[in-house]
């Protein structure tokens, strides 16, 4: 084999790296817009219902944890993988703290949404096994996250 069909091969494997991890710079953009979207409402956390500043202090707080997140993967950092992960599980375990210690009326009075009890478990639980199907994707792409700087620049 030449060392020309080497390069190309070379090319195309790393245009692919960068087409796998393109879904979750989408899924975490999407997340940190409607977690900002709800900027100014109740915010449900760890089976609380904060509101006011704290809601705000929140809000802010986990878009910019997620917008660390995304530089991260398309830095392809290795310690982004494991806060990939961590952040993962804690926003499944808040979910289902929420479900479980949140009376579901309040949250939806809270809102001001009009959602059946049974919609609102269901969404719920829905995003509890996203998170976890994200962890498991991550875990098994983790080879593309090959940066092992600590820093983002």
């Amino acid at each position: 084999m030449k060392e020309t069909d080497y390069k190309a091969v070379a090319v195309s494997d790393e245009r692919w790296r960068n087409f796998v991890l393109v879904p979750l710079v989408g899924v975490y953009l999407f997340s940190m817009l409607i977690t900002l979207s709800h900027l100014g409402e109740p915010f449900s956390f760890m089976g609380e219902l904060f509101s006011a500043e704290t809601s705000e202090a929140l809000i802010f707080t986990d878009s910019v944890v997620s917008l660390y997140l995304i530089v991260g993967i398309l830095k392809r950092q290795r310690l982004t993988l494991w806060l990939l992960i961590v952040y993962n599980f804690v926003v499944s375990f808040n979910g289902i703290a929420n479900l479980f210690l949140l009376p579901v009326q309040q949250i939806v009075t809270a809102s001001g949404a009009i959602v059946p009890d049974h919609h609102y478990r269901l969404n719920a639980f829905c995003v509890f096994v996203l998170f976890l199907l994200l962890n498991v994707f991550l875990y098994l792409n983790r080879r593309h996250f090959d940066n092992k700087s600590i820093y983002l620049w």
